[in-house]
């Protein structure tokens, strides 16, 4: 089975179609990413996915922007929605973001945070049942601290559908932790009987670019850094290969790099 996969959006029908193709052809998960409603996009990747003799592995990630976790209760009939247009796809997941800002790290705060995302949690948590369909919470501007809590905090809740994703991009960018100390706790909550995503882009490490890995090897940006520390960008993301071979890790690239991209990383990896 193929663990490697493409992202796209609902966007551009002449941006996407190329990608959508190949995901087909080569039999690799596609991430559709519900943000710009474009009605032409849809049709195309929801015809396509129906009518595909292969059936693929699909999964989704919500619109952040109005569907993050902090602002979910209230927000329900959204969510359904949504989840609705997911599994018309068949999609078995989706994502979101904890919040489309950081959220207090401040001591003193700890408690009110923990009752405010107790009561998003559940809400989410029971919709997800609804449809039998998880949503993988992905990392995003804290560090690894935090997500060691929220993850605890989900499992006292004893919550059936939340999960992780990882963003290997975000956790350079916005925590302090280098990437061996990121896998050890993804291994150790994998081992839990958490589920993984990841999402595999780069970036300078001043901002969350969402590089290829043919772009940043032009410019030699895939070696070892103060981030990876033991291993170059290819060695990283073989360590994801043979330590989660059932996760589905998809490269959050333009669709414009993104079959050469794909090639590159499968030329390097030996698949």
């Amino acid at each position: 089975m193929q663990t490697f996969g493409y992202k796209i959006v609902e966007k551009s029908r002449e941006e996407i179609e190329p990608v959508v193709n190949a995901a087909i052809a080569q039999q690799r998960p596609l991430e559709v990413g519900l943000y710009f409603g474009n009605r032409a996009a849809w049709e195309f990747i929801r015809s396509s996915l129906q009518e595909a003799s292969w059936r693929i592995p699909v999964n989704t990630h919500l619109d952040h922007q109005r569907l993050s976790l902090f602002s979910i209760a209230g927000l329900e009939e959204q969510l359904h929605q949504q989840l609705i247009q997911a599994q018309e796809i068949g999609s078995s997941y989706s994502i979101t973001h904890i919040h489309n800002l950081p959220t207090s790290q401040w001591p003193a705060h700890r408690k009110a945070l923990v009752e405010h995302l107790t009561r998003q949690l559940q809400v989410l948590d029971g919709v997800c049942a609804e449809y039998q369909h998880p949503v993988y919470i992905e990392n995003t501007y804290h560090n690894l601290e935090f997500y060691r809590w929220f993850f605890e905090l989900v499992e006292r809740l004893e919550l059936r559908y939340i999960h992780h994703c990882f963003d290997i991009g975000h956790a350079k960018i916005w925590s302090q932790e280098k990437l061996p100390q990121w896998f050890l706790w993804l291994r150790e909550l994998a081992e839990r009987g958490f589920s993984i995503h990841f999402h595999l882009h780069a970036n300078n490490g001043l901002a969350d670019q969402h590089l290829s890995f043919t772009e940043t090897e032009v410019s030699g940006m895939n070696s070892t850094d103060s981030y990876t520390l033991k291993w170059d960008y290819f060695e990283a993301m073989a360590e994801l290969r043979d330590h989660f071979p059932d996760s589905r890790k998809v490269f959050e690239v333009k669709p414009w790099y993104a079959l050469d991209n794909m090639a590159l990383v499968m030329q390097r990896l030996g698949q």
